[in-house]
Parts: structure tokens; C-alpha cells; sequence
């Protein structure tokens, strides 16, 4: 089983244990009591204010922005950027169950209902998962998030790090795209797209970690990975084996190092 299906398997059916579950909850706990407090920080006042025109002409609360609130959780003093952070704030994000659902099997974007509002965030998508989601789903959720990053980060090796990569923005937008995923209960088919959509978008230096740089990376990679959810949800496509291959993001992004034989190593810490 390739890596790409191994993640997507795992997505669909991963019952997290308790001690992940316990985990989750504090990476959710924690993204809340720092998009709080770091709602306050100047990088993301200056980010709101350099969002605030545009948003508001696309019709949307800048408020409410994955950039805005995910660097808000990042910001915020000893948070620090780490792939559990960004899952738990693509999670948070995500918008609720009920809105925004997909077009039937076989049909692929179409045309916006009468009066509704252009761009990502509508008055019906603009409310997130944890109006309306099962605690328990976003705790899930947010779980086989953070063993999908973690997975990811292992396969990737240590010459990924090496070459001067973050994994926040790397495994942490594979991970938060697994998390979002989960919650959005995508498929098979529209999980292997959503993950080649968080592969294509997978970036991040390490040497913008502890400035405002990485906590904007942070927050991008969230919000990345719901917008690759919500695509995939509505019949976009991207490549079936993200992982994969000589252009997959294995090879590209760790020089010189083999995949793994046995692929991703999903809940080998659980």
C-alpha cells in the first residue's frame, strides 16, 4: 500500500487512543487560550490591518481569517509553532459539518447559489467547527492530525530538516489537511486530493521560526490545509499519490534520502 493510501485509510478509520485523545484536547485547549491572548501581539495586529481592506471588499469579517487567527494561536507566548498547533487551529477553522457540503459524486464545482456572497468565507461557511461540530469529533480529529504530521515528519527524515525546512509548514499542513479531512468526512477519492493539494502547498524555512515569519507560516499552514479540504470537498483534484515518486514530496523535499520501505508508520506511537 503506497504512503498516499496508507494516509488515507488511516484518515477514515484511525480510533485514537486515549492517550492521543488527552493530547488533542490539550493542543485545542491551547490554540484557544492563544488566539486569546495572542489576538493582542503586534505581528497580528499589523497582519489584521494589512488583511482589513481586503477582506471586508470580498465581503468577509477580517476578524474571522484563518491568517489572522492562526498566527494569533502561534503569537501568543510559549505557544510556539509545532504541527499540533496547526492541526488544532485548522480544526478550530474548519468550517461546521453542515455547511458548504459537497456536490454529488460525480460532479465537480459548480455554480453558487443566487445572492451568495464570492470568496471562501460566506454567511454560511463563516461559522467553524466548534459551533456546531461533537466535541468528541473535533478532539478526533484533531488527533489523527497530529499522528498523520508526525508520521510525515518521520518519513521525511532527518534531511529534510537538514536542508532547512520547517516542519510546521511541512508535515504540519500534511497533518492539518488530515485533520480537517477527518472532520469534513471527505472520501477516499477527495482525501488522496486534498492531500496532494496540502503536498503542493508544503513549505515553511526553519530560519523564520521564532519571528513573526514562522508564527504567519503557522497560521497559513492551517489555513492551507482547510482550503485544501474545502477543495477537494467540492471536486477539485490534485495528484493521487502526493507522497510518492520522484516528484512526490518524499524525493523533492529530503535530498538524497530513500523513502521509507514500509511507507508512513501511522499510529506506531499510539
Amino acid at each position: 500500500m503506497s504512503a498516499t493510501e496508507q494516509a488515507v485509510d488511516f484518515v477514515r478509520t484511525a480510533k485514537p487512543p486515549k492517550e492521543a485523545l488527552e493530547q488533542a484536547a490539550g493542543a485545542l485547549a491551547a490554540f484557544r487560550a492563544a488566539a486569546q491572548e495572542g489576538a493582542a501581539a503586534p505581528a497580528v495586529r499589523a497582519l489584521h490591518e494589512a488583511l482589513a481592506g481586503t477582506r471586508r471588499a470580498a465581503g468577509a469579517d477580517p476578524t474571522r481569517t484563518a491568517w489572522k487567527l492562526g498566527t494569533a494561536a502561534a503569537a501568543a507566548p510559549g505557544s510556539g509553532p509545532d504541527w499540533a498547533a496547526v492541526c488544532a487551529a485548522a480544526v478550530a477553522l474548519a468550517p461546521r459539518t453542515g455547511a458548504d457540503a459537497a456536490p454529488p459524486t460525480g460532479q465537480g464545482p459548480g455554480p453558487r447559489d443566487a445572492g451568495q456572497e464570492p470568496g471562501p468565507e460566506t454567511s454560511e461557511t463563516s461559522e467553524n467547527a466548534e459551533d456546531s461540530a461533537d466535541p468528541e469529533e473535533l478532539v478526533a480529529a484533531v488527533a489523527v492530525g497530529i499522528e498523520v504530521a508526525r508520521a510525515t515528519a518521520a518519513a521525511l527524515g532527518a534531511a529534510h530538516s537538514a536542508a532547512g525546512w520547517s516542519l510546521a509548514g511541512t508535515a504540519g499542513t500534511v497533518g492539518a489537511g488530515a485533520a480537517a479531512g477527518r472532520l469534513l468526512g471527505l472520501d477516499a477519492a477527495r482525501l488522496r486530493h486534498l492531500f496532494g493539494l496540502c503536498a503542493t502547498q508544503a513549505a515553511g524555512l526553519a530560519a523564520a521560526e521564532s519571528t513573526p515569519a514562522g508564527d504567519l507560516r503557522a497560521g497559513k499552514a492551517a489555513a492551507d490545509a482547510v482550503e485544501a479540504a474545502l477543495l477537494a470537498r467540492h471536486g477539485f483534484t490534485s495528484s493521487a499519490l502526493a507522497f510518492e515518486g520522484r516528484r512526490g514530496l518524499f524525493a523533492l523535499m529530503s535530498p538524497g534520502q530513500d523513502t521509507p520501505p514500509d511507507g508512513l508508520r501511522l499510529g506506531a506511537c499510539w
